[in-house]
């Protein structure tokens, strides 16, 4: 990894200029190191470590993407924002800044640059394709064509194209990406993913993202659905079909940069798992109810090794090796002990919302009396401890630096395949044998990536569960559930799949308590908002193209995040 740091800290040097102006669009569009020979494959590394890596852009995906999966709830941002249905700006549009400012336009500069590369040229655009269907589906139409073409150019302010539009070109880029690989003999050493730049292996991934795009598409345009699907599938290199396939972008063990990491380019280590753990020892990443409850109730043996019961009083916050003392066997044992239920957070209410009837106290827990009574003075009992101690919290084995970027993997192919048997697209096998194979393929991917060996699942576990699903439905219900359970770690494709598919059930945002004397209410609709709005930036320095793009949303001109975008052609089942 000494080679990748070096990169990293090259990259930060060059770029480290680019940051936000009065020339708002100019630099969004226009790379201001002026470093026309800068090597593509460095902007390359940059591009892929960033969707993960960017603190600057975790607090959309904290603030709203997890609480509108309802994978999270309880932690004071995902409940004032996602939880109230609250529109911040500053926290909605951090993901279009970043990814405009630095990704997309270094993916464009490396692309416009690398002709003579045919691999790299082709990975470059393969990436692109990447980013651009996380901007896509989280705001709906968006720039692409024009987007991050200041420099190579000219084109500062940027169209806004048509969702469909950019979905034509994902499948006629990912078709001429995978024919392109392999036709030069140029080496790829910017790739940071598990691939190391080889090129058979993008091939699959390159195809993996055609069959979930065609997916993607399958409710608004069912036959290109079906033949974009079955071309994937019999698209020269094959397709992600096991966990060797997987395709993740690798981090290092470091220490959490928080936002000067951002600020300076370092992508090194996983920023999604570093604000899921937080700056606050008060106010940790919470397992929302509605993930915590269908863990439990079909015995699914991944339920306490997502969720544990931690007392992080003098917690470390630059590593979560330091400082989380473990108390779950305890506190699952006061449970049993009292015949108490666990009590998880609902969508909307704060871990200190909603005070359970019976809290231990630090008698019930030994650990903790012993920790106590060792340390009086460090507070361990103090700050409402015992309603933070029994609501189940994000292990921190997932907000590890190391933990990889989910960008693919063969437990997505899986699904993907379970629900093509359903519509009767030409796939082998059927669809309960492939919905089989993604449940122990999500099972094996948390152990090879995140659960040390002592919380490993075993192979009996995950035999036992699978056999308890006989004679249950596999259906797009079914499916789409173990599929919102596998993309806990991946949360751009946790929503957008949630949305796509309508499933899971979830908690119905509006028939839940509200706090107005605690949190922000300015939305009279409590439905979980469907895309996510435009920066306001936008409406100032892109006027003309921004107001186009909000008219097709509403005859009114308003912004509105209850619009679904394209692809999406229902409402989410709630209940």
């Amino acid at each position: 990894m000494k080679k990748l740091s070096i990169l990293i800290s090259a990259l930060a040097l060059v770029f480290g200029v680019a940051s936000c102006s009065d020339a708002y669009l100019e630099d969004m569009n226009t790379d201001k190191s002026k470093a026309t020979s800068m090597d593509p494959n460095a902007l390359l590394t940059n591009a892929l470590l960033q969707p993960y890596g960017d603190f600057g852009l975790m607090d959309t995906y904290r603030s709203y993407i997890t609480g509108f999966t309802q994978h999270m709830a309880g932690g004071w941002n995902v409940t004032n924002y996602a939880g109230c249905v609250h529109a911040d700006n500053s926290q909605m549009s951090r993901l279009w800044d970043q990814f405009y400012l630095v990704g997309i336009k270094n993916l464009v500069d490396g692309i416009a640059n690398s002709a003579g590369q045919p691999n790299l040229n082709a990975i470059l655009r393969i990436h692109f394709v990447y980013m651009m269907s996380i901007l896509t589906d989280t705001y709906g139409d968006v720039p692409c064509f024009d987007a991050g073409k200041g420099y190579v150019a000219g084109k500062y302010t940027p169209a806004y194209d048509s969702q469909k539009d950019i979905y034509d070109f994902f499948f006629d880029e990912l078709t001429a990406c995978v024919d392109q690989l392999g036709t030069g003999t140029d080496v790829v050493t910017g790739d940071v993913t598990a691939y190391d730049g080889a090129v058979a292996q993008w091939k699959k991934y390159a195809n993996s993202l055609r069959m979930r795009f065609a997916m993607r598409i399958s409710s608004v345009e069912p036959e290109r659905a079906k033949s974009e699907f079955e071309a994937a599938l019999a698209a020269p290199g094959g397709y992600i079909a096991s966990a060797a396939d997987d395709a993740y972008v690798r981090y290092i063990d470091g220490p959490f940069t928080l936002y000067k990491g951002s600020k300076d380019l370092d992508f090194r280590v996983n920023a999604f798992g570093e604000i899921l753990y937080g700056q606050d020892p008060t106010s940790p990443t919470f397992i929302c109810a509605t993930l915590f409850n269908q863990l439990r109730n079909t015995n699914d043996p991944r339920l306490y090794r997502i969720c544990r019961h931690y007392i992080n009083t003098k917690r470390s916050d630059l590593t979560p090796d330091a400082g989380n003392v473990d108390l779950t066997d305890e506190v699952l044992a006061w449970q049993a002990n009292m015949s108490l239920t666990p009590v998880p957070n609902n969508p909307g209410a704060a871990w200190y919302n909603d005070w359970p009837a019976s809290v231990p106290t630090k008698d019930d827990i030994p650990t903790l009396a012993a920790m106590c009574a060792q340390d009086p003075a460090a507070g361990y009992d103090q700050n409402n401890f015992p309603v933070r101690m029994i609501r189940p919290a994000l292990s921190i084995e997932f907000e590890r630096p190391e933990r990889p970027g989910i960008l693919f993997t063969s437990a997505e192919t899986e699904f993907l395949l379970a629900e093509a048997s359903l519509k009767n697209w030409d796939v082998q096998g059927t669809a309960e044998d492939h919905y089989k194979a993604g449940i122990a393929a999500s099972m094996a991917l948390l152990n090879k990536h995140y659960l040390p060996e002592a919380q490993q699942i075993s192979a009996g576990e995950i035999s036992t569960f699978i056999g308890s699903l006989a004679g249950q439905a596999v259906d797009v219900e079914a499916i789409n559930t173990q599929a919102w359970i596998l993309h806990l770690v991946n949360p751009s494709e946790a929503w957008a799949n949630l949305r796509r598919s309508d499933y899971p059930v979830l908690m119905d945002r509006t028939k839940l308590d509200t706090y107005p004397t605690q949190f922000t209410y300015d939305d009279d609709n409590l439905n979980t908002p469907t895309r996510l709005k435009y920066p306001n930036n936008e409406s100032v320095m892109n006027t003309v193209n921004y107001q186009a793009a909000v008219k097709k949303l509403s005859d009114s001109g308003k912004d509105d995040w209850h619009v679904r975008v394209w692809w999406d052609t229902d409402d989410i089942h709630v209940q």
